[in-house]
C-alpha cells in the first residue's frame, strides 16, 4: 500500500505543480481504486493532499505573482461555502457523491483539454467584490462537498473571464485552494469519523510525496509541453470517470 501511496502522491503533485490544477482531481478516484477507500474517506483524505500540495506549489511559484485582493476576497467568501458543502457531504449517500464526482470529472477533463497554456497579452479586468464573492462561495461549496480543490473551475475563470495571466491565476488560485481545503477538512474531521489511523497514515504519505512532486513540477513547468500533458491528463480523467461509472452500475467492483 505504501508504494501505491507514493506513486499516487508523486503523480498528483507533479500534475498540480506543472499545470496548476487537476492533480488533486484524480486523488479521489485513485484512492478509491488503489487503496480501497470509499467516496467519503477519499474525499476527506484528498483535502489534506490539496492543502499540502497547494501550499508548496504556491511557495515554489512565488508569492509575488499573487493578486492579494482577489485571494483575500475569494478565500473569505469560500469559507462559508466550504463549511456548507462539508456539512451536506456527510449526509449524502455514497452513490450521490460518486455521481456528482463523475460529472465534475468530465467537466474538468473538458476544461483542462481546452485550457490556455501560456500567458495572454490582454489587459486585466477590474473585477467587483460582489462577483468575487459569488465565485468564492461556489468554489468553496464544491471543495467542501466533493473534496476537490475547486481550482479546476476557478483558474480557467480567472484566465478567461478576469484576464489574469496564467502564472498569476495559478499562484493566486493555489492560495485560495489551500484556504478552502483547510476549512473543509476541519469540518470533515468534526462531522465524519470514518477514517482510521491506518487510513490517515496512507493520506499523510500521499500528501508528503505530493508536496515534493508539486515543488518539482512548479520548478520545471516552463520546460514541459503543457498542452500535451494537459490532454493526456484529460484523457486519463475520462478513463477514471468511466471506471467509476462501471462501479456505480455494478458492472465492476473496485
Amino acid at each position: 500500500m505504501d508504494l501505491v501511496a507514493v506513486a499516487l502522491g508523486l503523480g498528483v503533485g507533479l500534475i498540480l505543480g506543472v499545470i496548476g490544477v487537476g492533480g488533486v482531481m484524480m486523488t479521489i478516484p485513485l484512492l478509491m481504486i488503489g487503496v480501497d477507500f470509499n467516496i467519503a474517506q477519499a474525499s476527506t483524505g484528498s483535502l489534506l493532499v490539496v492543502a499540502a500540495a497547494s501550499l508548496v506549489g504556491a511557495i515554489a511559484r512565488g508569492f509575488q505573482n499573487v493578486r492579494v485582493r482577489y485571494a483575500i476576497v475569494l478565500a473569505i467568501a469560500g469559507a462559508p461555502g466550504a463549511t456548507l458543502g462539508s456539512l451536506i457531504a456527510v449526509q449524502l449517500a455514497e452513490k450521490i457523491l460518486e455521481s456528482i464526482l463523475i460529472v465534475i470529472m468530465f467537466y474538468a477533463a473538458y476544461s483542462i483539454w481546452n485550457r490556455p497554456t501560456s500567458d495572454g497579452d490582454l489587459p486585466e479586468l477590474q473585477v467587483s467584490n460582489s462577483t468575487l464573492i459569488t465565485i468564492g462561495l461556489g468554489v468553496g461549496f464544491v471543495t467542501g462537498l466533493i473534496g476537490i480543490s475547486g481550482g479546476i473551475v476557478l483558474i480557467p475563470a480567472m484566465v478567461l473571464k478576469m484576464r489574469l495571466s496564467l502564472s498569476i491565476a495559478t499562484a493566486t488560485g493555489l492560495l485560495i485552494m489551500l484556504t478552502n481545503s483547510l476549512i473543509a477538512l476541519g469540518w470533515r474531521l468534526i462531522a465524519d469519523d470514518s477514517m482510521s489511523s491506518q487510513d490517515w497514515e496512507t493520506v499523510f504519505i500521499v500528501s508528503l510525496i505530493a508536496s515534493v512532486g508539486s515543488f518539482v513540477g512548479a520548478k520545471v513547468a516552463n520546460k514541459i509541453n503543457k498542452q500535451m500533458l494537459q490532454r493526456v491528463f484529460a484523457t486519463f480523467l475520462c478513463l477514471l470517470a468511466l471506471t467509476l461509472i462501471l462501479e456505480l452500475l455494478g458492472v465492476w467492483t473496485l
